[in-house]
């Protein structure tokens, strides 16, 4: 399997990425935008998405966050990113999801090994992405590591 690697020109305030949905039952998928998020513990997709693909409910389940404690919709599908990432998983639905159709947790993040760099040359700046699965046990070498200080 390939690493999955994006770069974005500039500085970005979000990661948002291409990715495919697939409901497990029919096999329709679904060209949609993905937003990575450290912060969040699960998966979660939009209500639009949900309707979409034709996605039928598993269960409910209680979310807690800053908002409070609130009852979702869980729904089971496969997540697919260019490199070969396939994988089968729960996720919640969310009302919405600000510029992005899915929401990328921890759930996937945590099954490999996930980079975000930010390179500055010549007054141009490039952020870049880099997720591979399973995890190679990537190392970032000690003359490649900042040295500056806070």
């Amino acid at each position: 399997m390939k690493p999955f690697v994006k770069t974005f020109p500039g500085l970005i305030r979000s990661i948002i990425t291409p990715a495919r949905v697939m409901n497990l039952s029919s096999e329709k998928k679904l060209k949609v935008r993905a937003l990575w998020d450290t912060g969040a513990t699960n998966t979660m997709i939009s209500k639009k998405i949900a309707t979409t693909l034709a996605l039928k409910k598993t269960g409910e389940i209680s979310v807690r966050s800053f908002a409070g404690e609130k009852s979702v919709n869980e729904y089971y599908l496969r997540l697919l990113l260019s490199g070969g990432f396939a994988k089968d998983l729960q996720v919640l639905e969310l009302s919405e999801i600000k510029e992005a159709d899915i929401l990328i947790g921890m759930d996937i993040i945590g099954y490999g090994d996930f980079l975000f760099t930010l390179k500055r040359e010549h007054n141009i700046s490039r952020a870049k992405i880099y997720f591979m699965s399973p995890s190679k046990g990537l190392i970032v070498p000690p003359h490649k590591r900042s040295t500056r200080q806070p």
